[in-house]
C-alpha cells in the first residue's frame, strides 16, 4: 500500500430522535462544508441514510491522501471545536468509524444507493484480498447491470488515530476494511449481491467485520475546483 492511493475517512452513526432535525441541519450546512470547502486535499463528502440496516447516518470524506488527515488545516479543526461540534458530537451512538485509504477504485460515477460491506482481514492475508478485490471483483461488480461503481477502502492505523483523537468513545467500532457498490437504484444492488458471497471473500481472507448496510445519498459536497482551468 502506498500513499498515492486517496484518503477515506468514514463516520458511521445514530443520533437521539430529539436532536435528529437539528444534527442534520449542521451536517449540511456546516460540518461537512467547512472540511470539503476549507481544508485542503479534501475532495468529496458525501451523506447517506440506512434504508436497511444501520446505524441510520454515513458519512464518507475522500482526500488526495492520507497525509491531508494530519495537515495543520485538518487539526485545527479537531483542537477547536465549534460549538455545534461540541453540541451534537457527544451525542453520537452506534458509531463506526473507520480512517485510511481507497486502495482499488472501479466506475466514474456516483450512485444514488450503495451497499456497505465491513470487511475484517485475515492478518497476513491482506494483500491477497487486495489483489482478488481489484482484479477479480470489482471489475465483476461493475458489469452488473444498474452498478455503476465500487471501491474498497482499508484501515491505515495511524490515520484512524489521528481521526479519532478528537472523541475518543469507549463504545466506538473501528472498522477494518469496507467494499462499497454503488447503483443506480436497489434493484440493480439486490442484482449484484451474490457476487458479494461470505464464502467468496473467505477464500481471499476476508471475513465479516459488521453487519452489511444499505444506504441512500442524501448530500453530496464537492471541493471547489482549483488551477487554471478552474
Amino acid at each position: 500500500m502506498t500513499s498515492t492511493h486517496p484518503g477515506l475517512l468514514m463516520v458511521w452513526t445514530d443520533i437521539p430522535d430529539t436532536l435528529e432535525a437539528d444534527f442534520n441541519e449542521w451536517y449540511n450546512r456546516e460540518h461537512m462544508p467547512e472540511r470539503i470547502l476549507g481544508v485542503p486535499g479534501f475532495m468529496r463528502g458525501r451523506r447517506f441514510i440506512a434504508s436497511d440496516g444501520g446505524p441510520r447516518y454515513l458519512a464518507v470524506y475522500e482526500a488526495t491522501s492520507t497525509a491531508v488527515f494530519f495537515s495543520e488545516p485538518h487539526l485545527a479543526l479537531k483542537r477547536h471545536f465549534d460549538p455545534n461540534s461540541k453540541r451534537f458530537v457527544p451525542h453520537f451512538r452506534n458509531t463506526q468509524k473507520m480512517a485510511g485509504q481507497i486502495t482499488a477504485h472501479v466506475g466514474s460515477a456516483e450512485g444514488g444507493v450503495i451497499q456497505v460491506w465491513p470487511v475484517a482481514r485475515a492478518p497476513g492475508r491482506e494483500d491477497a484480498l487486495r489483489a482478488w478485490v481489484a482484479g477479480h471483483l470489482l471489475p465483476e461488480l461493475l458489469k452488473q447491470r444498474g452498478i455503476l461503481a465500487a471501491w474498497y477502502g482499508e484501515r491505515d492505523a495511524a490515520a484512524l488515530a489521528s481521526a479519532t483523537a478528537d472523541i475518543p468513545r469507549q463504545t466506538d467500532r473501528f472498522l477494518d476494511g469496507v467494499i462499497v457498490v454503488e447503483g443506480a437504484d436497489s434493484n440493480a444492488l439486490d442484482g449484484a449481491m451474490p457476487l458479494l458471497a461470505w464464502d467468496r471473500l473467505a477464500a481471499h481472507g476476508g471475513g465479516p467485520d459488521s453487519p452489511a448496510a444499505r444506504l441512500r445519498v442524501c448530500n453530496t459536497v464537492h471541493a471547489k475546483p482549483t488551477g487554471k482551468n478552474a
